[in-house]
């Protein structure tokens, strides 16, 4: 899909996926995609997400000078087909992007099914010479059966005293021209691989390089088309959330991760999930990802080396208890970043009917992510407080749903006011719950770690209404409005200069775009809608068609969810200049060049957040042609220059600017205005 593309750093890259490449043109949910890059004069980060989405934390490949990376992940594509690739580095990098497979909808025909495994090493640490080549026989071992499997997952290792790549493909066929695993040399080199099997069962992995490597091989699961398959499951996909952020690991030592709920996961029938794994260290070691309360794996997901950013994937399988182990094999402490892209689903789903309204929320969210650190007092039932670099952030759920929930930071305080009644209760878990207003609904609300808060709309039955209002009360000079990016609702703010024509809207709080599901596992659609400062969360329970022609109706309880999450210290945060402050930037361009200087001065130190203008101001040195295209291309569309920066809990300057991002809006987004 790429190949050997230069990418500026800053840049961002739009990918065509959907019917190219033997690709299907329509109903694409998701593709496993191995991705290469290279750095030209510096280390960097790629990150592959759908289009439609605002660009995540998450890290796809972290890559070098020295040798190409590689990550093979199963990512979502947008709903145009499309996925983009962003550079995160410092200066320009070269990619390859290589797909290995893909899944449909959830609605389209199947093929495959994956079943999930703990690693089980198929292949210990074997010499193969340069240009050597292995023939692997997984079947029958690791888990794996002896027959009725279409392809394999696995990790494979490979390490030598000189460089070279590793290719896995089907027995059979000719080695294919991008390689798995370019390694470098005396450092060990880890990739996932969706292997297809050829015609006698076996995969090929060959060595083209000067010299021997050690290769290893660990199977994490398989793929069948068999129906009779126990613990078969379909891929689905997710758009990448980080669900962990800098744990570190002591040496030897191990975390737990529970990926269930946070990023979309379904709680119940999911056998696994698709993680991609970050870790940086002073020491050499690696990160072993498996399920909870079995054996460590055999090898690494990804290996780290001193002072220098490593990513792998896996799609992990989940222990007894719905948590992944990551163990640290190295002699000094690792801090690692565990990010969700995809999960495996079982086709043969079941659902135990909820006894409780908090069972069945909590049946779809889980609790890995609801605050445990919460007090009370006579008003409020939970009172959670979170501190970072943009202040402190309290968030106040009170008994009586009248006096609605109360947010309050530095940009004054917020009340969202709840369509429910009578006196809260809180769960074991942590939800606290409401009556409707009416007898056919009830509402839920979840405090969570990030120092926002979950509010749910659950549906008893039929006879539930599908609209929910939620009125504001807002701080001073802001307002409400849709994210017409991905469906999110935002409360903005407006900041005008006196002295020059700066005008920007800032992001104060993010309400993340709502999603809907049934008793059943099935997703129904949702949207929101805003009159004047009430948010209206609307539910489309319009029965649909399957595949075969039946009518499917949603099945009751539904329970639908607002995400009310901190500004910009949980999410992206966007400034938008108005149109007359982008001709007013460009005209500074013409007038005292297009340098580095000139835009330090009027774009990031138009930004009202300390940490942003100060991320800015760094990252306009690497990112300068990002700056100045984009402001050009504003300009010539007659639209509005945007800087989005990612500002992470206690972040500053120094480790916020890679997350800067030069955009540009059409005059019609209604962020964009004319003055």
């Amino acid at each position: 899909m790429l190949d050997n593309v230069a990418v500026e750093p800053g840049a961002t890259l739009m990918v065509k996926l959907s019917g190219t490449a033997g690709l299907p043109a329509a109903g694409l949910d998701s593709v496993a995609v191995n991705v290469a890059a290279k750095g030209d004069s510096d280390s960097g980060t790629v990150v592959v997400y759908p289009s439609g989405e605002l660009e995540p934390d998450a890290a796809s490949v972290s890559y070098d000078k020295a040798h190409y990376a590689s990550t093979t992940l199963v990512t979502k594509v947008g709903s145009d087909g499309q996925v983009k690739v962003v550079n995160q580095g410092t200066a320009s990098m070269r990619v390859y992007l290589d797909v290995q497979g893909y899944t449909l909808r959830q609605d389209d025909s199947q093929g495959s099914s994956y079943v999930a495994l703990p690693p089980q090493r198929v292949l210990t640490p074997t010499s193969l010479g340069g240009g050597g080549n292995l023939e692997l026989k997984p079947l029958g071992k690791g888990g794996v059966p002896a027959a009725g499997v279409t392809a394999v997952a696995l990790t494979v290792t490979a390490k030598s005293t000189s460089t070279g790549t590793i290719r896995v493909y089907p027995a059979g066929e000719g080695w294919p021209a991008d390689a798995t695993i370019d390694y470098p040399k005396d450092a060990a080199q880890q990739n996932f691989a969706i292997a297809e099997l050829g015609a006698n069962g076996a995969v090929n992995i060959h060595n083209l390089g000067w010299g021997s490597a050690d290769v290893a091989v660990d199977v994490v699961g398989y793929f069948t088309r068999s129906t009779g398959t126990a613990q078969r499951a379909g891929l689905r996909s997710v758009p990448p959330v980080r669900v962990a952020e800098k744990l570190v690991i002591p040496a030897g030592g191990d975390k737990v991760v529970d990926p269930r709920g946070v990023a979309g996961v379904p709680v119940l029938n999911t056998t696994a999930v698709g993680i991609g794994v970050t870790a940086f260290g002073t020491g050499t070691g690696g990160i072993q990802v498996y399920p909870t309360r079995t054996a460590a794996a055999p090898g690494p997901t990804v290996s780290y080396v001193p002072d220098t950013e490593a990513t792998g994937f896996t799609l992990a399988k989940l222990g007894g208890d719905g948590k992944v182990s990551l163990h640290n094999t190295g002699s000094s402490p690792v801090t690692v970043w565990v990010d969700v892209l995809s999960y495996a689903e079982l086709v043969d789903r079941s659902f135990p009917e909820p006894s409780t309204v908090g069972e069945a929320i909590e049946n779809i969210t889980g609790t890995a992510d609801v605050s445990d650190t919460v007090d009370s007092d006579s008003e409020n039932i939970a009172i959670t407080s979170k501190t970072d670099d943009s202040g402190t952030t309290t968030v106040k759920v009170p008994r009586d749903p009248q006096q609605g929930i109360k947010v309050s930071n530095d940009a004054g305080t917020t009340t969202l006011k709840l369509p429910a009644s009578g006196t809260a209760t809180r769960t074991a878990g942590g939800t606290v719950l409401y009556d409707g207003t009416g007898s056919h609904h009830s509402i839920g609300v979840q405090p969570t770690t990030d120092g926002g808060f979950r509010t749910f709309a659950h549906l008893n039955d039929a006879s539930a209404p599908t609209s929910y209002s939620f009125p504001l009360d807002l701080p001073t000079g802001t307002r409400l409005t849709i994210d017409e990016l991905d469906g999110s609702a935002l409360i903005v703010k407006e900041h005008a200069s006196t002295t020059e024509p700066a005008v920007l809207l800032e992001e104060v709080t993010r309400i993340q775009k709502p999603w809907a599901k049934d008793a059943g596992g099935r997703t129904w659609p949702t949207s929101y809608s805003v009159e004047g400062d009430t948010l209206n969360l609307n539910i489309d329970l319009t029965p649909v068609t399957d595949t075969s022609g039946a009518a499917v109706l949603p099945r009751f309880p539904v329970v639908a969810d607002p995400w009310v999450k901190r500004n910009c210290g949980i999410v992206t945060c966007s400034w938008y200049f108005s149109k007359a402050t982008t001709r007013w930037i460009k005209s500074k361009f013409d007038n005292h060049g297009w340098k580095v200087a000139t835009a330090s001065t009027v774009i990031c130190g138009n930004l009202p957040h300390p940490v942003a203008k100060g991320a800015c101001a760094i990252a306009i040195a690497y990112y300068y042609n990002s700056a100045f295209n984009n402001t050009r291309a504003a300009y010539n569309r007659g639209g509005c220059l945007v800087v989005r920066v990612n500002v992470l809990w206690g972040a500053t300057p120094i480790t916020a600017w890679r997350t800067v991002r030069f955009d540009n809006v059409p005059l019609s987004n209604r962020y964009c205005y004319t003055s």
